[in-house]
């Protein structure tokens, strides 16, 4: 029993001493000083973002919203209107060239062709008259190759070639009779002859349309069978149709459809005439080319109450269809012709107080400052201008610092 009693306080001892420095070992790592404490809160230092240097092709882009417009037409009107003047045929289309002299519609039965003249003819010309109209009308039978003089007289000469000319379309030329000439009152008693008043040729002014010069294009052809010229279409009729008829008979030379946009200041200094444009019907679902016609000097206001510059675009493409109620998305600037050059992202560059510009470069976490010239911008990057030899394609550029 003694024997077993010295070995028990030992024992005892050591494990309190183990369970003491066990829990002075746990306490010990948690016992920090206020700095060190501080220091451990404090944010990591920032790291570099960098983008690589690159050769690119820098075209500003200009993006508008603009409307297809049909292009400006030559109306020609009909001679004659009123309610005896119906189309009875019609022998053009779209498309067609105007032939001097060649008949393109017929009103009531008689015939309509154009001349070329420098006004419309103002009067019916008859047997004897004489003036400008009649020289005009001469000049043009001398075009269709018909052997007339050129006195500025309707004479027989001028009469029997205008009614060569009618024959040869299938047509007469109008006869009248001419008012009889004053006769003295016979005596008593003489013997009374038969009179036939005499047949004036007359042509009518209802038979010609003015063209100003040959090779005029048909576009659109207004008017159709059964018209009644000079009438106003009926609410929610066709441009032509039974219901009645304007006076238009034709469309001349439309001119290629156009788009136009209004930009605002910020943007006209990046347009310019000839630069290439695409232009999107995001309703139609197509697409063409274009390029920039004209560019507006002079501010205008805007729907929107701001001021803007009138643009105007003609295609390149196939000319989309006009677009009255809504618009077209353009997309002016390409990058045909342009030359690449090294550029940097914008963030990248950086000015001093004395107005300098310079990038960082980073060399394996190393940081140099070199300075640059800028050139032109686009899409958030910068062209470098001479760049110095630390700059070249590929070399990373400090756009900025992240933190944490």
């Amino acid at each position: 029993m003694t024997r077993r009693r010295r070995w028990v306080r030992p024992v005892v001892i050591t494990l309190a001493f183990a369970v003491v420095l066990g829990a002075a070992t746990w306490v010990a790592p948690s016992l920090k000083s206020p700095e060190q404490v501080a220091a451990d809160a404090a944010a990591p230092p920032p790291s570099l973002i960098t983008v690589a240097a690159q050769r690119k092709t820098l075209v500003e882009k200009v993006l508008l919203r603009g409307k297809v417009e049909a292009g400006a037409s030559i109306g020609v009107s009909a001679p004659v209107t009123g309610p005896n003047a119906v189309v009875t045929n019609v022998f053009v289309s779209a498309g067609d060239v105007l032939v001097e002299g060649k008949v393109v519609v017929e009103v009531s039965g008689e015939p309509v062709f154009p001349l070329v003249l420098p006004f419309p003819l103002y009067r019916d010309i008859s047997d004897g008259m004489t003036g400008p109209d009649v020289h005009e009308v001469q000049k043009a039978l001398r075009r269709m190759g018909y052997r007339v003089p050129g006195s500025g007289a309707f004479d027989a000469a001028t009469q029997a070639a205008l009614g060569r000319m009618y024959l040869a379309r299938g047509y007469r030329l109008t006869q009248r009779s001419a008012p009889p000439a004053a006769t003295a009152t016979p005596a008593a008693g003489d013997p009374q002859e038969e009179v036939h008043p005499p047949v004036a040729v007359a042509l009518s002014k209802a038979h010609v349309i003015r063209i100003d010069r040959p090779t005029r294009v048909i576009s659109k052809v207004g008017v159709a069978i059964g018209d009644v010229l000079g009438q106003t279409a009926a609410p929610g009729a066709g441009e032509s149709g039974g219901n009645g008829q304007s006076q238009a008979l034709f469309e001349l030379d439309a001119g290629p459809a156009t788009v136009t946009a209004v930009v605002g200041q910020d943007q006209i200094g990046a347009l310019r005439p000839g630069a290439a444009a695409e232009v999107i019907d995001d309703v139609g679902g197509t697409r063409s080319t274009a390029a920039v016609e004209t560019v507006g000097t002079t501010p205008r206001q805007g729907s929107d109450g701001a001021p803007g510059y009138d643009v105007r675009l003609v295609f390149r493409g196939p000319a989309l269809a006009p677009t009255p109620n809504h618009t077209v998305r353009v997309t002016v600037g390409d990058t045909t012709g342009a030359a690449p050059v090294l550029a940097v992202p914008i963030t990248a560059v950086y000015s001093r107080m004395d107005g300098s510009t310079f990038v960082t470069v980073e060399d394996r976490g190393a940081t140099t400052d070199h300075d640059v010239r800028v050139g032109g911008t686009a899409d958030g990057w910068v062209a470098i201008v001479d760049p110095p030899t630390a700059l070249t394609e590929g070399t990373p550029v400090v756009v900025g610092r992240a933190i944490g």
